[in-house]
């Protein structure tokens, strides 16, 4: 079985959605299956990130196409779809292609391949321009109409979307995953939480921030860069707080060694963060943290234990009352850690490998 991943934009080596990507092509390649992941650019940042992501140069059964979306000083979409064509002409057939993007969808639709779309979130949510929000509901409803398969993330996100677009049909439930688990817990219980991810909005880092100043606790944050912290700053006083810029997914473990509890703050009032699966809560698991969350649809279909608190609102006061009364529990990092055995990349992989029917 050959199977096209068609991921259309360039890669950077950065964002959680390239680690997500990168992960289920490798661990897909890794049980037998045929993987040819093609992106807009990148070519040099995803060979780099592969080492990263499986500790190696190649992976047997993997092949990365990095193909140009520019024409002298023009980008677009467009010129992707007209070069990827005349890639695609001189390739044997695919059986089946993957995606995450919405703009991928018409690509396959004209170059004939049937495709699985993986939803993530709704993006016809987009409340910034309404004639923007036009487009991607448009867009959206024929992508989930036109894909031969359906995927979400969680089961909230597959009822949601049901509901948004008036359909009726099938999603198959693959949430998120990680890493294994390490060999042993790195928490420890007089230490700083800890917030490790991008910085968005979205994320609710400022909240986290206010919250972590008013219940008087340790907060480190790993994540962003020296510009986007100081973007941070001026929003929220992160006077005398611990930071350092993002790290390689091989570095998280020891960015996280020490701390008594990971956060997840989104906020699913916004909507990149209501249906959100977050990464982060992978990486703390498998280090043996436990971990605070605001209460998210997403977390039903993980069946998280009660080694991660959820708390009921991405207020301020919330967070502060979470923060003031956590107790940290041994058992319960224990149980974060093997918790994370159950959903690595290879067990996605291996559900994901069933619903293609690869």
């Amino acid at each position: 079985m050959r199977l096209l991943y068609l991921y259309s934009e360039e890669w950077t080596g950065r964002r959680a959605r390239e680690v997500h990507t990168l992960s289920t092509c490798v661990a897909l390649a890794e049980l037998g299956v045929e993987v040819t992941l093609v992106t807009a650019g990148g070519e040099q940042e995803m060979r780099e990130h592969l080492f990263d992501v499986a500790d190696a140069a190649e992976v047997p059964g993997l092949t990365l196409v990095a193909l140009s979306r520019t024409l002298g000083p023009i980008r677009s979409t467009s010129i992707f779809s007209r070069n990827f064509m005349h890639w695609l002409h001189e390739r044997p057939p695919f059986d089946l292609a993957y995606i995450i993007h919405l703009k991928a969808g018409p690509i396959l639709k004209q170059a004939g391949i049937p495709y699985a779309y993986e939803a993530h979130e709704i993006f016809a949510q987009d409340p910034s321009n309404a004639v923007r929000q036009k487009k991607l509901h448009l867009l959206e409803g024929q992508v989930l109409a036109s894909a031969k398969l359906l995927v979400a993330t969680s089961a909230p996100l597959a009822l949601a979307l049901n509901t948004w677009f008036s359909l009726s049909k099938e999603f198959a439930i693959v949430p998120n995953a990680g890493l294994p688990p390490l060999p042993h817990g790195i928490s420890a219980p007089d230490g700083p939480f800890v917030y490790c991810g991008s910085i968005a909005d979205w994320k609710g880092l400022d909240v986290a921030i206010q919250a972590a100043q008013d219940a008087q606790v340790p907060l480190k944050i790993v994540g962003g860069s020296e510009e986007e912290w100081q973007a941070l700053g001026g929003q929220v006083d992160t006077t005398g707080l611990d930071w350092r810029p993002r790290v390689p997914l091989s570095e998280i473990p020891e960015a996280l060694a020490g701390a008594r509890a990971g956060l997840v703050p989104t906020n699913p009032d916004l909507p990149s963060g209501e249906f959100s699966c977050p990464m982060k809560l992978f990486d703390y698991a498998r280090c043996g943290l436990p971990v605070m969350s605001t209460e998210l649809p997403s977390l039903q279909s993980l069946e998280v234990g009660p080694w991660c608190t959820q708390v009921p609102s991405p207020s301020r006061p919330a967070w502060k009352d979470a923060l003031r009364t956590f107790r940290y529990d041994a058992e319960q990092a224990e149980a974060a850690r093997l918790w994370s055995g159950e959903h690595t990349w290879a067990k996605r992989a291996e559900l994901l490998q069933r619903v293609l029917g690869l």
